[in-house]
């Protein structure tokens, strides 16, 4: 696979995302960021002013005003087809699924042909291939990226707007959901990238092994506390039966599901402050702490192995992302039920359910007026109502364009053949952003929270030891 020839821009040090019990694989990932970082630094030191930020200029065509219409609208067209690289984190059912929204575009016209690569290693493995290509001046035309490193895709990779494109072609964004569109813009408004496979939490549910325990299943839970009471009588951790399982392999996605839905917040910008350790990131640890340690229904196993054991009917319930619900009502031989997540905490506090959004944009990366107008082209068809059937249909993302879910709609037959797909709308006006960390730390931050996360679970520290030496390490980081 060919990459177009960049200059590298802002590379920073990064480090991977690996299952939260394995320490030293975290530690490669340390030393392997050092050695990009130094790489970068010698580059960037031997670079010309002239070449140094090509890029990063060019992705400032649109960023800096968010009005100027694209370079290439006097830029001399090519005679010959242009060869797009895509980049993203999809593998099996998920990159069929991708390879069709590729070959469609490519079938749809003879001008631009897209080329798609898996990266492995989710969200946290394309970013560190993202940051090593720009360090060798080779970054992808296009990619996705998880929605926590959404600023840094702008500021560190020099992502270029879509803004001036949507300008200059008056194009129509009034069927998008607006919560989502939000997902892909600045702090000004400006849309940077658009949204193409979004999810939210979910509760998925054995209800075969809920109803031998005595519970009745509802779609909507009253509160956190009451789904722990639910997955402490369904368990039988003598027997090999977990009541319920999270996924933290990756990312803090759902620790701050769970901080802002108990009443907090990660930090404050604004402030300066760190606050994912204040009294409610507290209360999260307390929560897996006690079904872990004191109630033995919450294993300590990675987020892929609480999949595989949900799966195999080895646990009552699973936290997991709706993009789980293809490969869930595909291979679960039991009866599936999707509950949303719980209104309140508890009955007694009454914090209300908040719902960080999952998924990933789809990001123009910088090159030259040509290529970025032909990417754009590409990005219009893969947030197509056809693109956004196939996302729905066979990846379980959700719709980002209204018009999909509607009566008449591409996707009435499916929901109405498949309701258990309609559930994550039912909480989308309590969607928020996932937590963007300033500047280029956020990749950081995620692994040293996550590690924290495994010492407390691990029984190396308490969990209030854990969160507090988490925090102080990222207020060094970010210098507050």
């Amino acid at each position: 696979m060919f990459f177009k020839d960049i200059n590298p821009i802002n590379p920073i040090n990064h480090v991977n995302h690996v299952n939260p019990i394995n320490p030293i694989n975290r530690m490669k990932s340390f030393r392997l960021a050092a050695l990009v970082l130094a790489v970068a630094l010698f580059l960037s030191a031997c670079t010309s002013g002239t070449v140094q930020n090509q890029a990063s200029d060019t992705a400032a065509t649109g960023s800096d005003t968010g009005t100027s219409a694209p370079a290439a609208s006097a830029a001399p067209v090519s005679t010959e087809p242009i060869t797009l690289t895509f980049l993203h984190v999809f593998s099996g059912p998920r990159e069929e699924a991708m390879n069709e929204i590729v070959q469609g575009f490519n079938d749809s016209q003879d001008r631009i042909r897209v080329e798609h690569e898996m990266v492995p290693g989710w969200y946290g493995g394309l970013l560190e291939q993202l940051q090593t290509l720009a360090v060798a001046r080779q970054l992808p035309d296009l990619t996705i990226m998880g929605l926590s490193s959404h600023n840094f895709m702008k500021e560190g990779l020099g992502a270029v707007s879509v803004q001036p494109y949507i300008e200059q072609e008056n194009t129509d964004l009034s069927d998008f959901f607006p919560n989502m569109l939000t997902l892909g813009q600045d702090e000004q408004g400006e849309q940077i990238a658009m949204p193409f496979a979004i999810s939210t939490p979910l509760i998925y549910v054995n209800k075969d092994l809920l109803e031998q325990a005595g519970i009745d299943y509802v779609d909507q839970p009253e509160s956190w506390e009451q789904v722990r009471e639910w997955a402490k009588k369904a368990a039988q951790p003598s027997a090999g039966l977990a009541g319920i399982g999270f996924q933290l392999d990756y990312d803090t996605w759902q620790f701050q599901t769970l901080v802002e839905s108990f009443g907090g917040q990660m930090a404050s910008q604004e402030t300066q402050t760190i606050h994912f350790n204040d009294e409610p990131g507290q209360r999260v640890m307390d929560f897996w702490l006690t079904m872990m340690h004191e109630e033995g229904t919450y294993p300590n196993i990675s987020g892929s192995e609480a999949a595989e054991n949900f799966i195999n009917g080895s646990s009552v319930m699973i936290v997991a992302t709706t993009g789980n619900l293809v490969n869930f009502t595909a291979n679960a031989d039991f009866d599936l039920g999707i509950m949303l997540l719980p209104t309140y905490d508890n009955m007694v506090n009454r914090n209300p359910r908040r719902v960080p959004a999952g998924g990933s944009n789809l990001y123009i990366m910088p090159s030259d007026p040509e290529r970025e107008a032909a990417a754009w082209e590409f990005v219009k068809y893969a947030t197509s109502p056809e693109a956004g059937a196939i996302i729905v249909e066979k990846m379980g993302y959700m719709a980002a364009r209204k018009s999909l879910i509607e009566p008449n709609g591409l996707l009435s037959a499916y929901m109405a053949a498949n309701p258990q797909a309609t559930r994550s709308y039912d909480q989308l006006e309590d969607l928020g952003n996932w937590y963007n960390w300033p500047g280029v730390h956020g990749a950081r931050i995620d692994s040293l929270m996550l590690d924290a996360f495994a010492a407390a679970f691990l029984k190396e520290k308490t969990g209030e030891e854990a969160l507090n030496g988490a925090a102080e390490e990222v207020r060094q980081i970010l210098g507050w």
